[in-house]
């Protein structure tokens, strides 16, 4: 799997374009898949989803670092667990989310190395796993905290699957956004979650 998620960086974000007229599916079968990866800077984390062998699905983050050499290194595993539903079957994903655009599914705490922070250079990081429903297009990220090289303040997360990871560093705390599809790039502020960074 760590072979898959590094994989999974190395090829960047997947972009269908448009709409897609689809509500976007979960397939296990043929073994794990990158359900979606997040990046900021240099490091990057993987949410992969795969059938464990008593059949519950379940999800595994991985994180890697760019090296010099500009390529992401082997990827680590840091967290995973049961997901506790059919996460292949859309009306079970609705069921779960109880109309809600966005939920929280878990969220952990790791210390991954980043050479940039503290004297070993390592950040306490938390990692959210995010629901969403078929009715969303996009997420809109706004980043609140340190000033970093890694991206702006405010930007769009394009959706690969049903669920989403999304990673907090020291210091910040995210705002994110469901973007309906079809609809309104700034959506109403309650549909929206606030991700907090890990306490030390």
């Amino acid at each position: 799997m760590a072979d898959i998620a590094a994989g999974a960086l190395e090829r960047g974000v997947r972009d269908p374009g448009g709409e897609t007229p689809e509500p976007r599916r979960v397939h296990l079968d043929e073994g794990p898949v990158a359900a979606d990866t997040w990046t900021d800077g240099d490091l990057g984390f993987v949410l992969l989803l795969h059938r464990r062998d008593d059949g519950f699905a379940a999800g595994e983050v991985y994180c890697s670092l760019k090296g010099e050499d500009h390529r992401w290194t082997e990827a680590e595993h840091l967290s995973g667990g049961v997901v506790g539903f059919d996460i292949e079957d859309p009306s079970a994903v609705e069921r779960i989310l109880s109309g809600a655009s966005l939920l929280v599914l878990s969220e952990s705490e790791s210390r991954v190395f980043t050479g940039h922070s503290g004297e070993d250079g390592d950040e306490l990081v938390r990692l959210y796993e995010i629901l969403v429903s078929s009715t969303v297009g996009a997420l809109r990220i706004e980043r609140n905290g340190p000033v970093r090289e890694s991206g702006p303040a405010v930007f769009r997360k394009n959706l690969t699957s049903c669920v989403a990871v999304v990673a907090v560093r020291p210091g910040e705390r995210l705002r994110v956004v469901p973007v309906q599809r079809g609809g309104s790039a700034s959506p109403a502020v309650s549909h929206g979650l606030d991700l907090f960074s890990a306490s030390e």
